[in-house]
């Protein structure tokens, strides 16, 4: 991953679990249903291919107040991965705004695995491929 850049065109607020669920619906074939959302998923970032899962972070109350300021919301998403088959993509709500952490691909070497980044995660919505790359045990 690299060095944190701002995300542009996100929303000056945490994302709702429904705006982070939309987020699967980016740059692929499967419907996603956007009415009750308030922003454009698509406006957001073009993944390294179709978003196969989203998986956020489940932060405790203090630290996702902290994070939004004040206002806790229990559904308030501050921390999010698209998963797509070929990458990872991630991004965190910090000091009102998000930033982009960039993309890691499923090819680099070099990089950690993100298996053990996503074991503090929770798939939101869609499906992981990440047992598909790993042995059976």
């Amino acid at each position: 991953m690299e060095q944190p850049e701002p995300a542009d065109g996100w929303p000056n607020r945490p994302l709702s679990e429904a705006e982070a669920t939309a987020l699967l619906g980016v740059g692929g074939e499967q419907h996603v249903d956007t009415a009750d959302i308030e922003i454009d998923p698509a406006a957001l970032f073009s993944p390294a291919g179709e978003p196969t899962g989203v998986w956020v972070m489940d932060h405790e109350s203090e630290v996702r107040s902290a994070a939004v300021g004040g206002s806790d919301s229990d559904d308030a998403v501050i921390d999010v991965v698209v998963e797509t088959r070929e990458a990872f993509e991630m991004f965190s709500y910090t000091r009102g705004q998000w930033v982009d952490y960039g993309r890691q691909r499923r090819d680099d070497e070099d990089a950690p695995s993100m298996a053990g980044t996503l074991d503090s995660y929770r798939l939101l919505a869609g499906e992981s491929t990440l047992d598909d790359a790993s042995p059976d045990e």
